[in-house]
C-alpha cells in the first residue's frame, strides 16, 4: 500500500539552509550509508600471499623479463605482520613465513637468474565480497568464495570451491574426482584458470643460443612468415579433391624450448664413441654415453655444447652433439608458476591445454587447421572457408565427431578461436561462444610428458594470426601419500582448493577437510582497487608509492 507524504509547515519550509550545514548533512549521509552497505551487503579484503596467483595476487614484484618482454607477478612477503594488521581484512595469510628468493626464472621463456631484489613491491589485490551471496544458495563448483578459517575465525582465507556437501572428493593426476567421476571444468572457468605456457608476442631476442623460440615451422617449404606480433601464411593453391594432411597442410608447431636446467633425460643414437676421448663417467660431465646412447639430463647448454665438439672431429660425434643439444632443450611441461620461488620448472607432468589465437584477413575457400594433443589423444578443429563449417576430428577416425557453422568472414572480419583439451573434454568457442557442445572422452592411463602439444596450419588459404598464446590447466598438487584419498564431506560442508596449488594451504592439508557452511563470508565480485608502482626521485633518492592500475580491474571468476 502506498503511504502519503505529508509536508512540513510553511514556516519550516521557508527557513533557509546554510551551505556548510548541507555539505555536513551530505558527509554524513553518505558516511551512513557506506557503513550501512559494507556492514549488510559488500566488504573489502586483502590479498596478501599467492595461494590463488595467478588469478589472485598477494604481495608481489611485476617483472619484466629481460629475454622475452613477458611480464608477470612474483610473490613476496610484507615485512612484517604490522602491514597485515594496518590492513582492515586480509585474506590467505597462511604464507607469509614463505621464503622467496631474489631471483626469478621466466615462466614463458624459460630464462633463468632474474634478479628481483631491490625491485618495488606491489600490494596484493583488493576485493569487494558480496556478504549476501549465500544467503540463498550454495556456492557453486569452482566458485570463488571467501570464509572464516575454520582452525582460526579470525582469519578470512579466499579459495575455489571444487567439493559440494554430501560428495566424496579425491584428487587424481593433478584433477579432481567428484564420486568418482571427473569433474569437468566449463569453458568460462578454463578460461579463468588456464596458465600460459607460451605467448607468441613475447619471444626471446635469439641473441642467446640456448632462448630459442618455442614456435618453429614443421614444413620445409612452409608458407608461413614470422613477424614481431603475428604469424601470416601465404595464399598456395590446393586442388578441389586433394586430402587435407602434412604433405599439403603448411604447419606451425609448439615445441617446448627451455633456456637450461630440467630433471628430463633426452637420447640420441651414436654407433660407437671416439676412440680418441676418453668415456665420460664423471659426475661434472654434462653427457653420458652407453650402448649405442649420447644422453644429458637436463638441457645441454650451448657451452657444453662447444665444449664436446671442440673434442673430437668426427662427424658423427659432431652430429650427435649437435642433434643432443637441439632435443634437450625441448623439455616436458611441467606444473611450473612464474609467481613462486620453489620448484622454478615444476615437479609434474602437464597434458591438459588450452590455445587461444585470432584468425584474421582470411582469403581463398581452403582451410585452417589447430590440432591438440594430450599424448594419448589428438584433436583437430578444422575451418573449411569453402563451407563456413567447422568440424572435430580425432586422429584416425574417418568422420568428424562435432560439427558447426561459422558466420562468413568479410573484409576485416575476425575469427578469436579458443580450443581446448581440459579434464578429458573437447571444447571450441568462436568469439568467445561455444559453437560445439564440449564433448568428453577416455582419459589416458597415465599422464603422459607432454613436449609438443600443438601446431596449427592452412591449406589453400591466406590469412594471419595474432594474440597466440598457449596454456595449460591447473594441476593440483597431490601431498606426500595422498594421491586418490576420498575425502567424504558432511550435509553442511564444502571442499576448497587454491589456483596456486604448490603452495597453496587448504582442504589438501587440513585434518579436517571440510569448510562448514557456517564460515563463509561471501562471494568475491571484482578487484576493485589494484594497483601499481610508481617512483620519483627527490634529492638524489628514489621513492615509490602505489599509483592506480586500472588495466587490471576484473570480475573475479
Amino acid at each position: 500500500m502506498w503511504k502519503t507524504l505529508h509536508t512540513a509547515p510553511d514556516r519550516a519550509r521557508q527557513m533557509p539552509c546554510s551551505p556548510f550545514r548541507h555539505i555536513t548533512e551530505s558527509l554524513v549521509l553518505l558516511a551512513v550509508a557506506v557503513i550501512v552497505f559494507r556492514g549488510f551487503a559488500v566488504e573489502g579484503y586483502l590479498i596478501s600471499t599467492g595461494s590463488m596467483a595467478p588469478t589472485l595476487l598477494g604481495y608481489h614484484h611485476r617483472i619484466t623479463c629481460p629475454e622475452c618482454a613477458f611480464v608477470y607477478a612474483k610473490g613476496t612477503v610484507p615485512a612484517d605482520d604490522a602491514e597485515l594488521s594496518a590492513a582492515s581484512q586480509n585474506v590467505d595469510r597462511e604464507h607469509v613465513s614463505l621464503d622467496f628468493q631474489a631471483v626469478s626464472r621466466c615462466p614463458n621463456c624459460g630464462y633463468p637468474g632474474i634478479v628481483t631484489e631491490g625491485l618495488p613491491r606491489t600490494e596484493g589485490d583488493q576485493l569487494l565480497v558480496h556478504k549476501q551471496a549465500y544467503e540463498f544458495r550454495d556456492p557453486r563448483r569452482w566458485e570463488v568464495i571467501v570464509f572464516r578459517n575454520p582452525g582460526d575465525p579470525r582469519q578470512a582465507y579466499v579459495k575455489r570451491v571444487v567439493g559440494l556437501p554430501g560428495e566424496a572428493i579425491s584428487l587424481r593426476r593433478g584433477n579432481v574426482f567428484v564420486n568418482g567421476q571427473l569433474a569437468r571444468k566449463p569453458y568460462r572457468i578454463q578460461q579463468a584458470m588456464c596458465l600460459p605456457v607460451s605467448e607468441y608476442r613475447h619471444q626471446p631476442t635469439l641473441e642467446d643460443p640456448d632462448s630459442q623460440s618455442g614456435w618453429v615451422l614443421l614444413n620445409r617449404h612452409s608458407t608461413w612468415k614470422f613477424h614481431e606480433d603475428f604469424l601470416e601464411c601465404m595464399l598456395h593453391e590446393m586442388g578441389a579433391n586433394e586430402p587435407v594432411d602434412d604433405s599439403t597442410v603448411s604447419w606451425v608447431g609448439y615445441r617446448h624450448w627451455i633456456h637450461s636446467g630440467g630433471t628430463h633425460s633426452t637420447s640420441v643414437t651414436l654407433s660407437g664413441w671416439p676412440r680418441e676421448l676418453p668415456q665420460p663417467g664423471s659426475s661434472l660431465d654434462s653427457i653420458r654415453y652407453q650402448s649405442g646412447k649420447l644422453m644429458a639430463m637436463g638441457a645441454l647448454t650451448e657451452f657444453d655444447r662447444r665444449s664436446w665438439l671442440a673434442r673430437s672431429d668426427q662427424p658423427e660425434f659432431q652430429a650427435a652433439i649437435q642433434q643432443l643439444f637441439e632435443q634437450s632443450h625441448v623439455a616436458p611441461i611441467l606444473d611450473e608458476y612464474g609467481y613462486n620461488s620453489s620448484d622454478p620448472l615444476g615437479r609434474f607432468p602437464v597434458s591438459e591445454f588450452f590455445v587461444s589465437l585470432k584468425l584474421s584477413q582470411v582469403q581463398g575457400t581452403g582451410r585452417f587447421l589447430i590440432e591438440l594433443s594430450d599424448g594419448d589423444h589428438i584433436f583437430s578443429a578444422i575451418f573449411d572457408f569453402s563451407r563456413n563449417r567447422v568440424e572435430i576430428r580425432q586422429s584416425g577416425d574417418s568422420e568428424p565427431c562435432r560439427t558447426a557453422k561459422f558466420t562468413p568472414l568479410h573484409g576485416r572480419d575476425s575469427l578469436k578461436i579458443d580450443f581446448s583439451l581440459v579434464d578429458q573434454q573437447v571444447v571450441l568457442a568462436v568469439n568467445g561462444k561455444e559453437v560445439i557442445e564440449p564433448f568428453p572422452y577416455e582419459p589416458a592411463t597415465i599422464t603422459s610428458a607432454m613436449r609438443r602439444p600443438m601446431r596449427f596450419g592452412a591449406a589453400g588459404l591466406q590469412c594471419r594470426v595474432s594474440e597466440l598464446v598457449l596454456s595449460r590447466d591447473v594441476y593440483y598438487t597431490p601431498l606426500t601419500g595422498a594421491e586418490g584419498k576420498v575425502s567424504q564431506l558432511g550435509p553442511e560442508a564444502f571442499f576448497v582448493l587454491g589456483d596456486n596449488s604448490p603452495v597453496s594451504v587448504d582442504s589438501r592439508a587440513w585434518n579436517d577437510p571440510a569448510v562448514p557452511r557456517s564460515s563463509l563470508i561471501g562471494k568475491p565480485l571484482v578487484v576493485h582497487l589494484p594497483s601499481r608502482t610508481g617512483k620519483i626521485s627527490w634529492n638524489g633518492t628514489v621513492h615509490h608509492f602505489r599509483l592506480p592500475d586500472f588495466s587490471r580491474v576484473r570480475l573475479v571468476r
